[in-house]
């Protein structure tokens, strides 16, 4: 009986060590390489541009500005021998996958490696969101063409940092130091950041006083807050000229604080009114890029680069899905993980009573993508990986996996009471004290995670939480 031929396909993704996860999922009728990014880019320098363009006016940024902005790219040096290690293993190949990120510069790197290769066989495109072997069969059934769309907007954003650059730097160095270089967007972000401290540096400062005083010592703090039914100033009730906005408050410098708190030593205070007031907490929405880049931060005191790496190797090891992604979303399998994790690790009464779902009402908000989630319809928990993660790869692990399955449970219930004390100073004044607490009656999604503050506010006199 004749055999039947195997089709042979060549995947090509970004990196070796995801190529060689992938590979392991696929198995035979498959070869996975890498092309280790980017195989070819703008020149980099003079010596760079080829021989026939190197006479003409604008050779030197390599943009023909004229000519609807056409780009001239080069293969990179050192990736000229990856390139022909590629189209030899094409030349064996019946099918070509271009398994690239499924993003702006994973659809351009794709792109290249088309224009490159020159392929003679069937060119597909894979994508996925996650390194599961699940996942990745999936793609490798459900392939799609290649997105133009993406590329070009790749393309007209690496155009621009060229012409922004090459335009702009060169004024840097005459006007400021040599060497240094001008951006696309960190020269937005720095006149974000000027402008900024030139209405700080015009600010008039304000300096104004209050009074705190000590109930039953330990137990806890409260704010002056009027005298003699006239509201205390603080920070907020001053513009831009360090004027009162409003007459009617009174303003303590530092001699009318002093004298008040003397005139008070000794009086009794008595409660003037209670307030209690519940209320609920909602989970926030699961990470995309920023917002895990900003939990890292508060509470893992990393900065971004730190954050992203770390997200890239527990992406490509396949623990988690896609890290650069402007999305909240979760696919309905994700949706049904998390609620499942919750309902058995914190009670079913934990569990929102409906799926909560995250969409943004941003323009060009990319739903179409999933947010930064633990990979897999099951999710493995902290515990199950503590084995094989370790160090900061753990720490982060953690911190998804709790803001993923957080983002699916209940709300929390809360507490706030706000009492009022008055007291009778020595010279005939009244004085109004405030001080507020907050209890958690109903912890719901609180069991499981609490989103970090981009300032910690445990410090902040008045104000106490606890857990009931």
């Amino acid at each position: 009986m004749p055999t039947k031929d195997v089709v042979r396909r060549l995947v090509i993704v970004e990196s070796p060590a995801k190529a060689k996860t992938i590979q392991g999922y696929l198995g035979a009728g498959y070869e996975v390489d890498s092309s280790v990014g980017h195989i070819r880019d703008l020149p980099s320098s003079a010596a760079d541009i080829p021989a026939k363009y190197k006479g003409l006016p604008w050779a030197r940024m390599a943009i023909d500005v004229d000519n609807d902005f056409t780009p001239i790219y080069v293969i990179h040096p050192s990736k000229k021998a990856k390139v022909a290690e590629l189209r030899k293993k094409l030349e064996s190949a019946d099918e070509l996958l271009l398994a690239t990120d499924e993003d702006r510069e994973g659809e351009a790197i794709a792109w290249h490696l088309l224009e490159v290769l020159k392929p003679k066989v069937p060119v597909k495109r894979m994508v996925f969101h996650e390194i599961t072997k699940d996942a990745i069969q999936r793609a490798s059934e459900q392939t799609r063409d290649l997105d133009r769309s993406l590329v070009d907007a790749q393309e007209t954003r690496r155009i621009l940092d060229r012409l922004y650059g090459f335009e702009v730097s060169p004024v840097l160095w005459k006007k400021v130091m040599q060497g240094l270089s001008a951006g696309r967007v960190q020269s937005v972000a720095l006149r974000l950041v000027v402008d900024r401290e030139r209405a700080r540096i015009a600010y008039t400062t304000a300096s104004y006083w209050d009074l705190a005083a000590t109930v039953d010592p330990g137990s806890f703090s409260a704010r002056l807050i009027s005298v003699d039914g006239k509201r205390i100033a603080s920070g907020n009730d001053f513009d831009d000229n360090g004027q009162l906005k409003k007459a009617e408050l009174v303003r303590l410098d530092e001699a009318d604080a002093r004298g008040l708190a003397a005139a008070l030593a000794n009086a009794p205070m008595s409660v003037a009114s209670v307030d209690r007031r519940p209320g609920t907490r909602k989970p926030a929405a699961p990470f995309m890029t920023s917002t895990l880049q900003r939990e890292a931060s508060n509470k893992l005191r990393w900065g971004a680069q730190r954050t992203m790496s770390i997200a890239q190797g527990l992406y490509e090891r396949g623990f988690i899905t896609y890290m650069r992604t402007d999305s909240t979303t979760l696919s309905d399998s994700a949706i049904e993980a998390a609620r499942a994790q919750a309902g058995a690790l914190y009670g079913n009464d934990h569990v929102s009573p409906a799926p909560r779902r995250y969409e943004r009402k941003v323009k060009n908000a990319q739903e179409a993508h999933e947010a930064i989630r633990p990979s897999g319809d099951t999710f493995r928990t902290p515990a199950e990986v503590a084995g094989t993660l370790h160090g900061d790869e753990f720490a982060l692990y953690d911190l998804i996996w709790k803001r993923t399955v957080a983002s699916q449970m209940a709300d929390a219930k809360i507490a706030t009471t706000t009492i009022k004390l008055a007291a009778q100073a020595s010279d005939g004044r009244r004085a109004e004290f405030s001080a507020s607490g907050t209890v958690v009656t109903f912890s719901g999604f609180l069991a499981a995670y609490e989103e970090g503050d981009d300032e910690s506010t445990a410090a902040d006199d008045g104000k106490k939480k606890e857990v009931r």
